[in-house]
């Protein structure tokens, strides 16, 4: 009797091991796994699965709908309104841009799903995504950077509303999936149209640089407004030879004269007083290289530690706006309007509010992250 139940122990045991292997296999597929599963070019489930959703529309805060959708052949297919000023928020398909990183709500999927809905109707509807965007003033902006590389950023410093946000040069929406030729010279265009360059492009900010300098100094109590400096043209601060972009100099001038100006010598002199600990501090103050809660990609920029040998002449040279320097232009944008907003730090945010199915208003996006 032992024996017979020593081999029934034996039997039962590869049956268990099997379902302990398939277990953990599930557990690696559909836990470990599955975001690079869903983000894998080949599986095509989620783009099959939302041309059945009648998906929700892209609407600017003067009632414009940048994105909407018809049903055709092969289901539900995106519609472009203009496909070059609004092309780096709406992307070119459902794995860029705003039509990705806001899925869930414009094809009423997680947190936007109501099965009540579904029930009741025979089927899922998307919900309308109303932007802080202005089509008007980017429309105006796209035009003014025509033939042009670079970004156009226009916010409400009141609220952080992002009523402009254009990369130039733009891309046709609507012609990039058309063909592989039309994908591939899109993909290897060296003007590189795919960089959303307001949110993603790094430059050195330069002369407008010298707003957070003479912010930071003036608050840090080091500097007034009529604080006086010398310039010469040609000095050395901090170790290192700073240029004025007056040849000759300025002679004696106050700090707003530096300022409106664009004095560099006056600035460089300005953070070497600051020194590196304020300087660092007022980057934090400020939230300078910090990331954001927009639903689309974003560089947060970077800078000279300031703390090598070498760091107070790349105290002097990031003082106005040159050096190792590199931040986006939306964070330029943060920072000319934390200055107008008295000092008080406001999120930039593009997303007013989500019209659910069945015209209910929930107001999301503004301080809040909406989407992937």
């Amino acid at each position: 009797m032992r024996e017979l139940g020593g081999a029934i122990r034996k039997l039962a045991t590869w049956p268990l091991v099997g379902f302990l292997l398939v277990c953990l296999t599930l557990t690696y597929w559909q836990v470990l796994a599955a975001e690079q599963l869903n983000n894998a070019a080949e599986n095509n489930r989620l783009e099959r699965m939302q041309r059945r959703i009648q998906p929700g529309r892209l609407i600017t805060r003067d009632g414009v709908v940048i994105l909407d959708s018809h049903s055709g052949p092969r289901g539900w297919e995106r519609i472009y309104d203009d496909t070059r000023a609004f092309s780096h928020l709406t992307g070119y398909n459902s794995r860029t841009g705003l039509q990705k990183t806001l899925a869930d709500a414009l094809y009423a999927q997680g947190l936007y799903s109501n099965p009540w809905e579904e029930l009741m109707h025979g089927g899922v509807v998307g919900n309308n995504v109303h932007l802080t965007i202005d089509a008007r003033l980017q429309q105006i902006a796209h035009r003014a950077m025509r033939r042009k590389r670079g970004a156009v950023i226009a916010m409400d410093p009141r609220d952080g509303a992002l009523l402009v946000l254009y990369s130039a040069p733009a891309y046709d929406a609507s012609a990039i999936t058309r063909s592989q030729e039309a994908f591939d010279l899109f993909v290897y265009d060296p003007e590189k149209p795919e960089i959303n360059r307001a949110l993603q492009g790094m430059y050195p900010p330069g002369s407008v640089f010298k707003i957070f300098t003479a912010a930071a100094a003036i608050d840090a109590g080091i500097s007034t407004p009529e604080t006086v400096f010398q310039c010469t043209g040609v000095e050395r601060v901090a170790g290192t030879q700073i240029r004025c972009r007056r040849s000759g100099g300025h002679g004696k001038l106050s700090l707003k004269k530096a300022l409106t100006d664009s004095c560099n010598i006056a600035f460089a002199k300005l953070g070497d007083e600051l020194g590196p600990e304020r300087f660092r501090d007022y980057v934090k103050r400020f939230h300078l290289l910090d990331s954001t809660n927009l639903p689309l990609a974003t560089s947060t920029g970077r800078m000279a530690d300031f703390s090598a040998f070498k760091g107070q002449m790349q105290l002097a040279e990031a003082s106005f706006g040159q050096g190792a320097t590199l931040i986006t232009p939306l964070a330029i944008a943060r920072l000319t309007a934390t200055i107008a907003n008295g000092g008080e730090v406001i999120q930039p945010c593009m997303v007013d509010y989500v019209e659910t199915v069945g015209n209910r208003r929930t107001t999301s996006g503004r301080g809040e992250q909406l989407g992937r």
